[in-house]
């Protein structure tokens, strides 16, 4: 490649990031109008613990697992930008059939196929992240992507939590507002993937015989995937428990629940400001094994939690668990998939994590309707699955430690964390000796004027 194509593909790759972080901002606003509200909207229609278990798979795991399909043609395809305005686009069109929902069994029809054609998207953005970065600083771009996710799910579940507060009355009214909200936001960040003028083309070529044979041969992604099956699972077990504890245990209203998430995604963008530095210079598997073994202590919390107070603590650990292992896991992902499969390796490892998610979170509603039927109470039932889940998520948790690097890095982790604490501190320092410049100014500004005044 000469300099002016590579001055060409760079400047492409510029310019097409920053269509994509524009897009997950607007995809992410139009989702977090509606998408942390899912589970209570099934609930609020009357489903029982084991329907909230299956609405909650849906609404985590759904879209993964979908995405084998969808990456296998957009490998095959080799185009990026049709799936990408495509995912965007049905999404919203199909949301908008909530605007008639009546029954649980509807709900849960209507919430699966939407998130089915949403995930034709993701291996499709995957795949583009993967081009337009570059290995030493792909996990930075990731952190950025993923803080424009946080930035625009954010504000928007404030304030669809107080318009859901606010209309109250019959649940469909009560959803209307979001949900046509939701369709325009999704439709812009349709919209707005028009405006990607060029596509990396692949060198290889793309068979199903090759990409098989990726996969058995490929021991980062087999240990990965193998890894995830049981995390997964562990992980799925309390979803369905963390709504009955929101709605039923501490009853929180629909503003406080708007809150919580906000809670997680302001913290998670504050840290994802030295996970992206810290995934480039010290490596994947620092973060990786850090964020998925914290993952126990988001069940221990609710477990106990009375009040909302706790589940703002628990919704702060869980911003800064997202943090440190998203990024660098998706990093890892890029890395040890060929650049042609890209997009299906990613989808592959979220079905198969997604499977079993989904699989843990129906057998944690079914394993709490089996408690309570053989007599147990609700406290004690509740208590059990919990349990059952934290002891799982800090045993598949520490098994992340058995991961591989495929390459070197430059810092150790402890070495770079004592770097960015001393770089913050200086920083911290730096502005308290500016302030106290200007104050000083200012006093002596003041003094003049007073002597002035006394001099007339």
């Amino acid at each position: 490649m000469n300099k002016m194509s590579e001055q060409k593909f760079d400047d492409d790759a510029d310019q097409g990031l920053k269509i994509l972080y524009r897009r997950t901002f607007l995809a992410s606003f139009g989702g977090g109008l509606i998408g942390p509200f899912i589970p209570i909207y099934a609930t609020q229609l009357g489903a029982s613990p084991s329907e909230i278990g299956l609405v909650q798979a849906i609404n985590s795991v759904s879209p993964s697992m979908a995405q084998i399909p969808w990456g296998l043609v957009v490998d095959r395809v080799k185009r990026r930008k049709p799936f990408l305005f495509l995912g965007s686009l049905l999404y919203a069109l199909a949301l908008l059939l909530l605007l008639q929902v009546s029954g649980v069994v509807e709900f849960i029809i209507i919430i699966l196929l939407s998130y089915v054609l949403s995930a034709m998207a993701a291996p499709a953005l995957n795949s583009l992240i993967g081009d337009y970065s570059s290995r030493i600083g792909r996990g930075k771009t990731l952190a950025k992507l993923n803080a424009m996710a946080s930035m625009g799910s954010m504000p928007a579940t404030i304030i669809s939590g107080y318009i859901l507060y606010r209309v109250g009355g019959e649940v469909r009214e009560m959803y209307r507002i979001p949900i046509i909200l939701c369709f325009i936001f999704s439709l812009t960040a349709a919209l707005i993937t028009l405006k990607i003028k060029g596509e990396p083309s692949y060198e290889e070529t793309f068979s199903i015989r090759g990409w098989a044979k990726a996969l058995r041969t490929n021991p980062y992604f087999k240990r990965l995937c193998m890894l995830s099956t049981i995390q997964g699972f562990t992980m799925g077990l309390a979803w369905p428990l963390f709504t009955i504890t929101v709605v039923k245990v501490v009853k929180a209203d629909m503003f406080q629940i708007s809150l919580l998430n906000v809670v997680s995604a302001s913290t998670a963008i504050i840290v994802r400001r030295f996970t992206g530095r810290i995934a480039d210079r010290a490596g994947r598997k620092p973060l990786i094994v850090l964020g998925r073994t914290g993952l126990f202590l988001i069940p221990l919390i609710y477990a106990i939690a009375r009040t909302v107070n706790e589940l703002i603590i628990v919704n702060f650990i869980v911003g800064i668990l997202m943090a440190s292992s998203d990024v660098a896991l998706s990093a890892y992902l890029l890395d040890i998939s060929p650049r042609s499969m890209r997009g299906s390796h990613i989808s592959i490892y979220n079905a198969v994590a997604g499977s079993f998610s989904f699989l843990g979170s129906v057998t944690g509603g079914y394993m709490l309707d089996l408690c309570m039927g053989m007599g147990l109470g609700f406290e004690e039932s509740m208590m059990t699955v919990y349990l059952i889940s934290i002891i799982g998520r800090l045993m598949s948790g520490l098994l992340y430690l058995t991961i591989q690097e495929p390459y070197k890095y430059p810092a150790k982790f402890e070495e770079e964390l004592r770097k960015i604490f001393e770089e913050e501190v200086e920083t911290i320092d730096r502005i308290i000796a500016e302030y106290r410049r200007i104050e000083d100014e200012d006093i002596e500004w003041f003094e003049k004027i007073l002597e002035q005044g006394s001099k007339k």
